[in-house]
């Protein structure tokens, strides 16, 4: 793996960076996608919403390549000292201001508080279920010792993954199999092993044109799952934006992959922006629903073609968390709330 003169590698920051786009493109995308079904504009969100699934496995395939690492020290002692501790900080103080800001609002509209307003926001999940893959990283070290049980382990995710996206649960006699939530953390430490796995390989051309020939059909196949099933329930559908499905696996991969290719013929270009962003990222996924709850309720959004005004919000709120993140940081009460 090609490393910057500071140690980091470097195509991981690419990925964090694409990955950190991604979920605000995600969010800014869905807020027109789950009703006017069959419309322009729902196309738009639609197409938009599915093609940036891969933003949440980026990441903790990231994590992956990074905390599996041999060379890197990593025991129950130092997760719950250094690691953990992190998450917990920023999970409960960006609850509360979530609950605060949302709670202000009501009262400025003259609407009744409700308890659902103390409930975490909606993109803080991710830090909870990070935290419990972090509690596992001692036993994935372990497993990633051995080349053959990484594949093998990630070939029963891929197929457990499959099957429960297939509905092979239906069947009573293999039904047993599926019965857990395919939200538990177990799914996203398939991710977490991806990333290790695909950071430690230099893959063949041969092999990289099969990767993204599966990328591109998992995109087909998310979009068109999107617009079938919406169509035929009336209203946007979930199923096929799942974190989980296997397009989606499909899609993240080929796009880690393309990224770790591609990054040595640009770094040098994209050096100065790297260095200006890296530290500000975690903070930029905790901040941005801030400034998507106020351009969401805006006329922005309608004000010209969607395919010019979302792409263009979804700069705009990834310029604004980054000077809210710098900002905060340089409050030194603050700032471990978005390190």
């Amino acid at each position: 793996m090609q490393q910057q003169s500071s140690g980091r590698v470097a195509y991981l920051d690419v990925i964090r960076i694409v990955a950190t786009f991604g979920v605000i493109a995600l969010h800014v995308f869905a807020t027109g996608y789950h009703t006017n079904v069959g419309t322009y504009n729902w196309y738009v969100s639609a197409i938009g919403d599915s093609l940036v699934r891969w933003s949440v496995p980026l990441f903790v395939m990231i994590s992956g390549a990074l905390f599996l690492q041999p060379a890197k020290e990593i025991s129950y002692s130092i997760l719950l000292r250094k690691y953990i501790p992190r998450l917990v900080l920023a999970y409960v103080f960006w609850s509360l201001s979530y609950s605060a800001v949302l709670s202000a609002g009501y009262i400025v509209q003259g609407r009744e508080l409700r308890l659902g307003l103390l409930m975490p926001h909606f993109h803080l999940w991710y830090l909870p279920m990070l935290m419990g893959v972090y509690l596992l990283i001692p036993l994935l070290r372990k497993i990633v010792t051995d080349e053959k049980l990484v594949r093998a382990a990630l070939v029963l995710w891929l197929a457990y993954l499959t099957g429960y996206f297939c509905k092979f649960d239906m069947i009573p006699q293999i039904g047993i199999l599926f019965r857990s939530n395919r939200n538990a953390i177990i799914g996203y430490v398939g991710y977490f092993l991806l990333g290790y796995y695909v950071s430690k390989r230099d893959v063949s051309r041969r092999q990289s044109v099969w990767i993204y020939i599966l990328g591109a059909l998992g995109a087909i196949v998310g979009i068109g799952g999107n617009i079938i099933m919406s169509y035929l329930k009336g209203e946007g559908d979930g199923y096929f934006l799942h974190n989980l499905g296997p397009h989606v696996i499909a899609m993240s991969l080929a796009l880690f992959v393309f990224i770790k290719q591609t990054t040595p013929l640009i770094e040098r270009k994209l050096a100065t922006f790297l260095d200006y962003v890296r530290k500000d990222l975690f903070g930029i996924y905790l901040t941005h629903a801030l400034w998507l709850m106020v351009i969401t309720i805006s006329p922005i959004r309608n004000l010209c073609n969607q395919l010019i005004t979302l792409p263009s919000i979804t700069i705009a709120i990834f310029v604004l968390s980054l000077y809210t993140t710098k900002a905060i940081r340089a409050i030194p009460l603050l700032r471990k709330t978005v390190e």
